[in-house]
C-alpha cells in the first residue's frame, strides 16, 4: 500500500480573492479525504495548525459511530422511562395504551426489518420497501400509517439527539386511506332496539340494555360507561371524568372531566342499578365492586343486534362495535342542528384537523341537547292507514330524520 504523510498542504483561492492554505487527510486505508481549510495563509502556520490537530487527534475527521436501530430503540416506549416520553408527557397529554402500541410497533415489526441498520444509513428507499412488506402480510394502509407513524416519531428524535444529521423521511408521506365508511346504525334500528319490548330485543339482560342505551344517547366511549360509578349520577346528567380499561380505575383517554345531559328514562334505568351498586361501579354484578368485562357487551350487543334481523355478516361488513353508538350520536346531535363544538362538549370528542382551543358548551345550553335525546326515546307513531278523502298518503312519522348519515371512524 502507498505511504502516505499525514497530511498534503496546497493553496486554494476562494471566492474573496484571498490564498488560503487547504490541507488533505488520509483515512486508515489510505484514500484521500476531502480537503479542509486551515485558515492560514502561510505554508509554515498551515503546517502548524495540522500538526496541532495531529497531536489531538482531530485530523481525520472520526468515524461515523451512529448505532443501529435495535441499539437505539432500546428503552423507547417504556412509560416510566422512556426520554422521549417523558419529555412528550411534560407538553401534551398521551396514555399508556398509545405507548404501549408503539412499542408493539417497534418489536413486532420495526425492529425485525430496521435492527441491524446504521441509524445514519436508513434511507427513504429503505422504509419504502418497509411500507411495500407491510402491504404484503394483508396490513391495511390505515394500519400501515400507525407504523410508519411510530419510525417517523423516532427518527424525528434522533435528529433532536444528535444521533443522525437529518431525517430521511422528514418529507415522506403516508399511504392513501383506505379505511371503509362506517354504515352507522340508523334511526329506525334504533327505535327496534330501544323502545318498545325491550325485555325480548335484549333478552331481559338490564345491565346490557341500560349500558347501550346510555352510549347511544351521549356518544360515551365503552371505557366510560363501564367505569362509570352511582356517585357520577344526578338527577339531569353524569359527571364523567374516570374509564375502566386493561390498565384499570384511571382518567379518560383526553383526560378532560365534563358534565353530559342524560335524559330522565335513562337518569332512571341507571338509578335504578345504583339501588343494587350503589355508589360503586353502576354495570356491575357484585355489588359495584368491580365492572363488567368489556367484551361481554360486546357480545350482548351482538345479539341484541341479530335479534332485530341483522346478521352476524352484517354486523362484521358494518363494524358495529360499541363505538358505533358514539358516531350514531354524532350524527344525530349535528342533524339536530348542534354545533360541532357543542357536540364536543357533550361527547368528549377530539379530532387532530380541529383545535383543542375551543369555546366550552355551557351547561345551560344543555336543553337542545336533552331535546334530541328525548326526541330518539320517543317510541313511533304512525298515522291511520286509510285517511279522509282528499288527505295525503299515510306515512310513518319518526321524531327525526329517517335519511341515513355515513361518517368516517375519528380517532378518539
Amino acid at each position: 500500500m502507498r505511504i502516505h504523510n499525514d497530511f498534503t498542504l496546497y493553496f486554494r483561492v476562494i471566492p474573496s480573492g484571498k490564498r488560503v492554505v487547504y490541507y488533505y487527510a488520509y483515512d486508515e486505508n489510505g484514500k484521500r479525504l476531502f480537503g479542509k481549510s486551515t485558515g492560514q495563509t502561510t505554508l509554515t502556520a498551515a503546517r502548524v495548525h495540522c500538526n496541532k490537530l495531529l497531536r489531538e487527534g482531530v485530523l481525520v475527521p472520526k468515524k461515523n459511530n451512529a448505532p443501529t436501530f435495535a441499539e437505539y430503540a432500546q428503552g423507547w416506549w417504556e412509560w416510566d422511562t422512556c426520554e422521549y416520553l417523558k419529555k412528550r408527557r411534560k407538553r401534551s397529554k398521551i396514555t399508556k395504551g398509545y405507548a404501549d402500541l408503539a412499542k408493539w410497533n417497534v418489536e413486532k415489526l420495526l425492529l425485525p426489518f430496521f435492527g441491524q441498520m446504521r441509524m445514519d444509513q436508513i434511507t427513504k428507499n429503505d422504509v419504502e420497501a418497509f411500507l411495500d412488506a407491510e402491504q404484503k402480510k394483508g396490513y391495511k394502509n390505515t394500519t400501515i400509517n400507525g407504523h410508519f407513524g411510530t419510525l417517523k416519531t423516532m427518527m424525528i428524535e434522533a435528529v433532536d439527539r444528535g444521533v443522525i444529521a437529518r431525517n430521511p423521511i422528514e418529507k415522506m408521506e403516508k399511504l392513501i386511506n383506505d379505511r371503509k365508511k362506517i354504515r352507522i346504525i340508523t334511526p329506525e334500528e334504533f327505535k327496534k332496539l330501544f323502545v318498545g319490548d325491550w325485555q325480548k330485543v335484549w333478552e331481559d339482560d338490564r345491565l346490557a340494555y341500560t349500558a347501550n342505551m346510555l352510549a347511544a344517547v351521549t356518544g360515551m366511549r365503552a371505557n366510560e360507561i363501564i367505569g362509570l360509578k352511582g356517585c357520577y349520577v344526578y338527577d339531569e346528567h353524569i359527571y364523567l371524568c374516570m374509564q375502566f380499561d386493561q390498565y384499570g380505575y384511571r382518567p379518560t383517554k383526553t383526560k378532560d372531566e365534563h358534565n353530559i345531559p342524560v335524559p330522565s328514562a335513562v337518569i332512571d334505568a341507571l338509578k335504578e342499578l345504583k339501588k343494587t351498586n350503589g355508589d360503586g361501579f353502576l354495570f356491575s354484578t357484585d355489588g359495584g365492586g368491580k365492572p363488567i368485562d368489556r367484551h361481554t357487551l360486546y357480545r350482548k350487543f351482538h345479539k341484541a343486534l341479530t335479534n332485530i334481523g341483522i346478521s352476524e355478516a352484517e354486523i362484521a361488513e358494518r363494524k358495529l362495535h360499541l363505538h358505533a353508538w358514539r358516531h350514531f350520536f354524532n350524527t344525530e346531535m349535528l342533524k339536530a342542528g348542534l354545533t360541532v363544538t357543542q357536540a364536543q362538549a357533550i361527547t368528549g370528542h377530539k379530532s387532530e384537523r380541529m383545535t383543542e382551543m375551543y369555546s366550552h358548551f355551557d351547561p345551560a345550553e344543555f336543553t337542545k341537547a336533552k331535546q334530541v335525546q328525548d326526541a330518539l326515546l320517543q317510541p313511533e307513531t304512525k298515522k291511520p292507514e286509510k285517511e279522509p278523502d282528499g288527505a295525503g298518503r299515510g306515512v310513518n312519522v319518526l321524531a327525526f330524520p329517517l335519511e341515513e348519515n355515513e361518517m368516517e371512524r375519528k380517532q378518539a
